[in-house]
């Protein structure tokens, strides 16, 4: 931890830049809250939480909407079909479109995705994709319910490679009911390809799910991003918004901190605090923690009543934070 940490600061500065979404980077589905996938760590339900946008017309108007109200940007997201693939590119008209009548950031997650359609995309206007890598495919079973290879997620990275789409990888540490295994063998999958960013998420415990009384070991973090650090020695590694909950969440700050990272997404107050108390410089950005850090995207630092995890702060010490853990 120390040593990715010492590299990560050699290159970059001792600095974090914490990215908060909310109104300012809505999310929305194209499939409303329908998914064929129905996988045991999220069974449709993070997809009731987003803004259905199920024509291109919704997309568009959705997207107007959002601009006069101060958002930077939108990520559009959906349900998988059968095969682990999210038809965004059948919204590519309605893509352009956004992207010629607003200035707003345009992302997506586009699952399992062919060279046509990210050519498709790319043409769109779209600004990047966010990816999810797995290297363990008995997980993918487990998990997705779904029988791929290696191979089809290389041909997807390739895709969107080719394409010239800026893409920000995300792993998801513990995705199999909490359990770590093939974090790593994906960062090797990723190795050599030009990324904006490693984004490293983890299972979150959603009720109603199989999963909801899994979580990762926070130290599986540790160990994921100081080895992100040292395959991607040019590339600034993040910490994802999704990522556990309660206290876990803010251990899980505090370790990725400590092992290096750049940019944390939806930071606890914790991780805030403690980057306060440890001489880093900090700024804050309007934006999904895919897109690198830019002056448009810049905002002033948010009121700490406007966070998700407004009742988990707690000022006391690192001791305190591990709870023996570590």
């Amino acid at each position: 931890m120390e040593g990715a940490r010492t590299r990560t600061i050699a290159r970059s500065g001792k600095r974090l830049n914490f990215y908060i979404t909310s109104d300012l980077f809505p999310s929305v589905s194209i499939t409303g809250s329908q998914c064929s996938l129905h996988c045991k760590h999220c069974g449709g339900k993070l997809l009731e939480r987003l803004i259905p946008c199920m024509t291109p017309d919704d997309l568009v108007f959705t997207a107007l909407a959002a601009e006069a109200q101060g958002a930077k940007g939108m990520l559009v997201t959906g349900g998988c079909d059968s095969m682990g693939r999210v038809h965004v590119p059948a919204m590519s008209v309605a893509i352009a479109a956004i992207k010629q009548r607003t200035d707003l950031k345009v992302i997506a997650h586009t699952g399992l995705i062919t060279l046509d359609e990210a050519e498709k995309l790319r043409d769109s206007g779209l600004d990047g994709v966010g990816l999810d890598v797995v290297g363990d495919m008995s997980a993918v079973r487990e998990v997705y319910g779904l029988d791929l290879s290696e191979q089809d997620y290389m041909i997807s990275l390739n895709a969107l490679s080719d394409a010239g789409i800026m893409v920000f990888p995300h792993i998801c540490v513990g995705l199999n009911a909490g359990r770590a295994g093939g974090e790593l063998h994906a960062l090797e999958m990723i190795r050599g390809r030009t990324v904006s960013t490693v984004v490293i998420t983890g299972l979150m415990p959603i009720d109603g799910t199989p999963f909801s009384g899994a979580k990762p070991d926070p130290v599986d973090f540790a160990r994921v991003i100081t080895s992100a650090v040292e395959l991607f020695p040019d590339t600034p590694i993040t910490l994802g918004c999704a990522r556990s909950s309660g206290r876990d969440r803010e251990l899980i700050d505090y370790l990725a901190i400590e092992s290096g990272v750049e940019n944390i997404a939806v930071p606890t107050r914790y991780a805030v605090e403690y980057a306060k108390r440890n001489g880093y410089s900090t700024a804050y950005y309007g934006t999904c923690c895919g897109l690198p850090p830019s002056d448009d995207t810049r905002i002033a630092m948010p009121l700490y009543d406007t966070w998700a995890d407004a009742s988990l702060f707690d000022a006391g010490s690192v001791e305190s934070l591990q709870g023996g853990r570590t």
